[in-house]
């Protein structure tokens, strides 16, 4: 859940949304992880229909394949939107996995042998930095747990990497936009029959990923994108639209047929919210910039080191994991992300160095 943040950023309401949407897996995981079978409030209003991180998750992954997109298109060559795309993933992921290691330490019985015998305290590290081979747990870390995952939250970045390999194969037809929304209106149709006719826990090779998660996650990604080749300042009824298609996403919840329709409505909800602006996202916008990410990576092992030490209510859970998830995450933007991406254009500066040369 990554958005391509130049150092000078334009202020709008993806930043607040960003948060928001990290935010509702938060709540969500505050029930799941004590044991409640993840139904939150969303969730009992709805007799388990559809919980608040569904929201959450394709939030993310519609405003991931909107931003990816443009990004896509302002990029020179391939290696500037692959760097670009490391960038944004693996420094907060890799302090993250570090930490987690380090905190695994302190719950590990007995902590003599844990990185002397025990490879699954470097395996963690390595097999979720490779991104298509997860490792939820460490033996003797969060065993007495209802669950044993040490950072759950890790699965979408496979599939959110995946997704911006597969985008690739736009980049010699970017410039031109009839041909480019051709094929992701063909895209997303062939993901729209899959999500119908999915096979179950099927798996591609090499990446290890599940083809139902591929075309659920994937349609929300490539609508993202799709919109991206919009221009938002030529539509006509925006608002309109807007209220049409909220109204028909409450009809969907209560009506309950597959929630995967409400890729009809939500993506659109999502990104026209996003683009507007407020003075509440802009103090956001000024003051902490984009936590999102880093929230997002360190809210589940906060809240399973919670769980783990203090035994707390719902309620509980939900605050200090909330406080303390989103302190992780102002810290992770601006001394990790934020720093990090000053480096952002290192290819794209040495391509002019290189054309210097040549001439």
């Amino acid at each position: 859940m990554k958005s391509d943040n130049p150092i000078t950023r334009n202020a709008n309401n993806f930043d607040f949304i960003k948060i928001l949407f990290a935010w509702l897996v938060i709540v969500s995981h505050s029930y799941v992880l004590l044991g409640n079978q993840g139904c939150d409030w969303l969730c009992e209003a709805t007799h388990h229909y559809i919980n608040f991180s569904y929201f959450g998750v394709k939030g993310f992954i519609t405003i991931s394949g909107y931003l990816i997109y443009k990004s896509l298109n302002r990029s020179p060559n391939f290696i500037d939107y692959l760097w670009k795309r490391v960038l944004r993933i693996y420094p907060a992921l890799i302090i993250v996995l570090v930490l987690s290691v380090g905190l695994a330490y302190l719950i590990y019985k007995p902590t003599n042998n844990y990185f002397n015998f025990n490879k699954e305290a470097i395996e963690y590290v390595l097999n979720n930095l490779s991104l298509y081979h997860n490792q939820w747990r460490i033996h003797g870390v969060f065993d007495s747990l209802p669950n044993t995952a040490i950072n759950g939250s890790l699965w979408t970045m496979g599939f959110e990497f995946f997704f911006y390999l597969v985008l690739m194969i736009l980049y010699p037809v970017r410039k031109y936009t009839l041909l480019s929304q051709g094929i992701l209106l063909l895209t997303i149709l062939l993901l729209l029959v899959g999500n119908v006719f999915f096979i179950d826990d099927l798996r591609i090779s090499p990446f290890r990923l599940r083809v139902d998660f591929i075309f659920e996650l994937g349609l929300f990604f490539m609508i993202g994108a799709f919109f991206a080749t919009i221009n938002w300042n030529l539509m006509q009824y925006k608002k309109q639209i807007a209220m049409i298609a909220g109204i028909i996403t409450i009809a969907i919840i209560y009506i309950q047929p597959n929630p995967i329709w409400l890729c009809f409505t939500w993506p659109y909800l999502v990104l026209y919210i996003g683009q507007g602006s407020s003075k509440f996202s802009n103090w956001i916008h000024t003051n902490l910039e984009d936590p999102s990410y880093g929230i997002y990576l360190y809210a589940f092992p906060v809240q399973q080191s919670i769980i783990y030490f203090f035994h707390p209510s719902v309620t509980l859970l939900l605050w200090t994991s909330t406080i303390i998830a989103f302190a992780f995450g102002i810290l992770s933007w601006k001394f990790v992300e934020k720093k990090t991406l000053q480096f952002k254009d290192l290819f794209r500066s040495l391509q002019i160095v290189q054309t210097h040369k040549d001439f």
